[in-house]
């Protein structure tokens, strides 16, 4: 017998119980089906998170006092700790410190408060701030120790009924003391690092000129390394400079380093485990899908008990029996894995894009590996759990089998 007609005969045995079929191919379309929509939704999240670091730079380190010590025992980071850990480290770094504190800013009749920060000309560029009007804060301004600030639009949105906040460059705010100028204007970006969207920014130096008793000391700094430098060799070795120069409190380090590498493999391992769970979860549908080809399999080889007599006693080979029940429990399995991947992308998209209508930052998609796989474990569900109905067909001695009422 070729093998097209076996496969035209095991057509004709799946098509006719028509019903039970379907139930049997509902079984591996809903695991097809499961599994994609939940990989899916998994590769979404993940790419969320992820795309939550891609335009911040992460090849560097927040450094700034150990909170969880008292006034006195923790450290205090100066202008010397910044050219002390410049010249000390063995690698190539670069440390922009920042001044932070939530002060109230003045407009006309109107008042609010929020984080106000000295900082320096990259400071946008380390903390992933967007500007939107106007300019940054430059060296002129450092050097000049310039009235100048770069406000956030929400703050504005607080002080002003303005509906064109670009309209407010050039205008003066209050900070302490001192009247500022704005000259530009924050947009609202969608990760930032150490200063959030809401944020008034100074140039360092006028901060200082603003708040000289809060300016003694810095409140954080952000360690910028090399591509040639581990993020935790770099931590260490600033741990040990530290602890080297101002020594410990009880075995507990004076200052407090985090490393945003580190955070960013974490999460990318967290939002991978995830994915992976979730479809395997959902894989346990396809086994019970598996199952059940198997079982209406074993029904199907009982029914045609004599049929199978029959076709032995005019010269059919074992093979042959086998094949016709193998191919059938083949096409039943990937018909419905078909399907189910038919399903599960539709499924998919339209989960997608209802989730993207509510959060614009979703980034859903459908990964080829995953219909590459389903396809592949159908065409194992079909081999695997066809093989034994199919080769119990194949062992049936043809004179009991037409005897079989």
């Amino acid at each position: 017998m070729s093998f097209y007609d076996k496969i035209k005969l095991a057509l004709t045995g799946v098509g006719s119980n028509k019903f039970r079929s379907f139930l049997t191919l509902l079984g591996i379309i809903i695991g097809v089906s499961s599994v994609i929509l939940m990989v899916s939704l998994g590769s979404g999240t993940r790419a969320v998170v992820s795309g939550q670091f891609e335009s911040i730079s992460t090849r560097q380190v927040y450094l700034s006092s150990n909170w969880n010590l008292s006034y006195s025992s923790r450290g205090h980071l100066s202008k010397n700790d910044e050219n002390y850990l410049e010249n000390a480290s063995s690698g190539n770094i670069n440390i922009t410190p920042f001044y932070r504190s939530y002060q109230s800013i003045e407009y006309l009749d109107k008042s609010f408060q929020a984080t106000t920060a000295g900082v320096r000309a990259n400071a946008l560029e380390l903390t992933n701030l967007k500007l939107k009007y106007g300019r940054t804060i430059n060296e002129n301004d450092i050097q000049g120790r310039k009235n100048a600030v770069v406000i956030s639009e929400y703050v504005l949105s607080q002080l002003s009924n303005k509906d064109d906040y670009s309209e407010m460059i050039g205008e003066e705010i209050t900070i302490g003391d001192q009247n500022l100028t704005i000259v530009g204007i924050l947009g609202e970006s969608t990760s930032t690092l150490a200063l959030s969207n809401n944020s008034a920014l100074l140039p360092i130096t006028t901060y200082n000129k603003i708040f000289p008793r809060g300016s003694q000391y810095y409140d954080f700094m952000l360690v910028e390394y090399g591509n040639n430098i581990k993020e935790r060799d770099l931590i260490a070795q600033i741990n040990y400079l530290l602890n080297n120069k101002y020594g410990t409190v009880n075995g507990k380090n004076r200052f407090n380093m985090e490393g945003l590498q580190g955070r960013v493999e974490l999460v990318n391992q967290i939002t991978s485990v995830l994915t992976y769970l979730l479809g395997g979860i959902a894989t346990i549908s396809l086994l019970v899908g598996g199952i059940g080809v198997m079982n209406i399999m074993l029904v199907s080889v009982k029914e045609r008990t004599r049929e199978i007599g029959l076709r032995k006693a005019i010269g059919a080979t074992n093979q042959d029996v086998q094949h016709q029940f193998l191919f059938e429990s083949i096409i039943l399995a990937v018909g419905g894995g078909i399907i189910g991947i038919i399903l599960g992308m539709s499924l998919s998209l339209i989960a997608n894009y209802g989730i993207g209508q509510f959060f614009e930052w979703w980034k859903g998609s459908i990964p080829l590996w995953v219909i590459m796989l389903s396809f592949g474990v159908t065409v194992a569900i079909g081999l695997i759990f066809g093989f034994y109905p199919a080769y119990k067909a194949s062992q049936l001695d043809p004179i009991e089998a037409l005897r079989y009422d």
